[in-house]
């Protein structure tokens, strides 16, 4: 790999560090319900959910990013996702952090594809969501749409396994633990994002939807979904 494809695989990494400051901290994706209704708490339920949780992505996040990074239109992919996103929580914070990644990236990086989706979303023709966005910036940098993909799903269980372990509260080695069994399913995810059929993408995952719901009527929270 030469040094300009080494730079440009580095600001995908960079983007999908948990740490980046598209406000992903603030969300919980239903963690916060599962943990005060008592369904995750320990180390083994915490596994159970977030490979559950992966499952369910590979059909929405992953397989949007997915067809995001292959150059299906942006216009399409962004109605349908909005579409599908029942939670309103979920659907306003898939599109806080989507802005925001797309406004960050595009001010030090040239990514041209991700400047077409910012555009598409400031003319008001697109809403914005993360994921999209993490697929036109995969098509930017080169990266291979699986490995990607599995960069993506670090990101996303990462976060939500450090929630669980503030909000049980777990152990950091019960919460690295049930990852790394987690991460060990995510090549197949991927798999099954990329060659995922049209009319199965967005297969609703009630359950998650359910929690993501109740969330915004919680008597107290520390997260905003």
């Amino acid at each position: 790999m030469n040094t300009d494809m080494n730079n440009k695989y580095l600001t995908l990494l960079q983007c999908l560090d948990p740490l980046f400051p598209t406000g992903g901290y603030t969300l919980s994706n239903g963690m916060e319900t599962y943990t005060q209704k008592g369904i995750v708490d320990s180390a083994e339920t915490l596994t159970e959910h977030l490979i559950s949780y992966l499952y369910m992505l590979s059909f929405n996040e992953l397989a949007f990013a997915a067809r995001s990074a292959s150059g299906e239109s942006f216009e399409q992919l962004d109605e349908l996702l909005t579409a599908l996103k029942a939670p309103s929580e979920l659907r306003n914070g898939s599109i806080r952090q989507g802005t925001r990644c797309m406004k960050l990236i595009t001010e030090f990086s040239d990514c041209p594809k991700l400047f077409e989706y910012s555009m598409l979303t400031a003319s008001g023709k697109c809403h914005g969501h993360h994921c999209i966005a993490v697929g036109a910036l995969i098509n930017d940098t080169g990266t291979d749409t699986s490995d990607g993909l599995c960069l993506y799903s670090y990101s996303l269980l990462s976060s939500m396994a450090n929630h669980a372990a503030k909000l049980v509260p777990l152990r950091q080695l019960d919460a690295q633990s049930a990852l790394s069994k987690t991460l060990k399913l995510v090549p197949s995810a991927a798999k099954r994002a990329i060659s995922l059929p049209r009319d199965e993408l967005g297969s609703s995952f009630c359950g998650f939807d359910i929690r993501s719901m109740q969330h915004e009527t919680l008597f107290s929270r520390l997260y905003i979904s």
